[in-house]
């Protein structure tokens, strides 16, 4: 029997690609619906993923709704502002109509938010798919009304109300990522086999502060040391400019882009991350196996920190906090771990032991149950040990 699901994610790249990926596995079981925002770095997600996709792939609609941020608290004092925000959630409560989903699935950020409290009105089953550790205030505000609660770190119950239903089901992750080899990733960005890579991302929309301090490292590095590796930064639109000019003007062996569709080559490639401490990227790593330094983003409540502490206390990655790091500490931490194949190894495993590639088929398993066609319920794992 087929379901209809709605899934709702937007703002980011952590919160759209867990509801791609399970769009991807609930192809072929009922139309599915797919309700994003509008902003720059959500259509470029759409447009990576709809040249990935298979041609005639009828069975998921991309909806997109010009919702804006809530804050500054004083955009409401513009009646243009104010109008807007109706209008989106008139096409959210509209949308819900149309379609009549079975289920509304939401992934994060303020849309999710809106189109869960809406389905709720609407009386339509829902499910909150929770990436980070730390649950944002508006998932921990709607997760007792939700049907049920999807989290990627069992601790993330810790942090819920004892009135939420919660399952461990983890966090999908892109089959097509395991797909590529070390070899063939380096061979995809003519790379030097032999030479380790050094992969730099700051998330979806790039990070200046991570940008800034690694070219500020490259700056005091010595001529020698850099061009002992090779270099796959991802800068965000901002300061691609600046980024290409700095490795052009240090002659290094780097390829930088603002954004990479096919990040599968570049996680393939590296033999170490640089990156910031997003609940996805972290699943991804985890699932490749790929050791890490974590600068978590200090803003957002924090909740990176969290994520990024957890992988640290299962071995799989050193943490950098941004406001104590300085390029030459930066340096010492990245030159410690990049030629030490014993350590890497140690982290490589740790992370293989917690990485879990059921999560999708978890989750659709839920979506099911809860839509009301499949009995049962997840059968979740045992909590991943912690030191500390």
């Amino acid at each position: 029997m087929e379901v209809r699901t709605l899934l709702v994610a937007g703002g980011s790249g952590g919160h759209l690609i867990p509801a791609m990926t399970l769009a991807e596995s609930l192809r072929g079981e009922g139309p599915c619906w797919l309700m994003s925002t509008a902003r720059p770095v959500d259509r470029e997600i759409a447009s990576a993923f709809d040249k990935l996709r298979p041609r005639n792939d009828g069975g998921l609609e991309w909806v997109t709704v010009d919702l804006r941020p809530w804050k500054p608290l004083r955009r409401w004092l513009s009646p243009f502002f104010l109008a807007h925000q109706l209008g989106a959630l008139r096409r959210v409560w509209t949308l819900l109509r149309r379609i009549q989903p079975d289920l509304v699935i939401g992934f994060g950020g303020y849309l999710s938010a809106v189109g869960l409290t809406l389905a709720r009105l609407q009386r339509v089953p829902t499910v909150i798919h929770e990436q980070n550790l730390m649950p944002g205030r508006a998932n921990r505000w709607l997760a007792p009304l939700a049907d049920a609660v999807a989290v990627s770190f069992p601790e993330t119950t810790w942090f819920l109300s004892r009135r939420a239903v919660v399952e461990f089901t983890g966090n999908p992750v892109r089959p097509r990522l395991k797909g590529v080899s070390s070899s063939e990733g380096r061979s995809h960005f003519r790379f030097d086999p032999d030479r380790p890579v050094l992969l730099v991302m700051g998330g979806s929309q790039g990070s200046q502060a991570v940008n800034q301090v690694v070219l500020k490292m490259w700056e005091k590095v010595g001529a020698e040391d850099r061009q002992r590796l090779q270099v796959i930064h991802l800068t965000g639109a901002q300061q691609f400019d600046q980024v290409v000019e700095t490795y052009r003007r240090l002659s290094m062996e780097a390829r930088v882009f603002p954004f990479l569709h096919q990040m599968e080559f570049a996680l393939a490639a590296a033999t170490l991350a640089l990156s910031r401490a997003g609940a996805t990227a972290i699943a991804e790593m985890m699932a490749l196996g790929l050791p890490a330094i974590l600068i978590p983003y200090p803003h957002a409540g924090g909740h990176q920190r969290f994520n990024a502490h957890w992988v640290d206390f299962a071995g799989g990655a050193a943490v950098l906090e941004e406001r104590e790091l300085t390029p030459e500490k930066l340096w010492a931490e990245v030159s410690a771990l990049l030629w030490d194949s014993k350590r890497l190894a140690q982290m490589k495993e740790a992370l293989g032991r917690r990485a879990d590639g059921s999560a999708a088929e978890r989750l659709r398993i839920l979506v099911y149950r809860i839509a009301g066609h499949t009995p049962g319920r997840v059968e979740e794992p045992q909590p991943a040990p912690v030191r500390g």
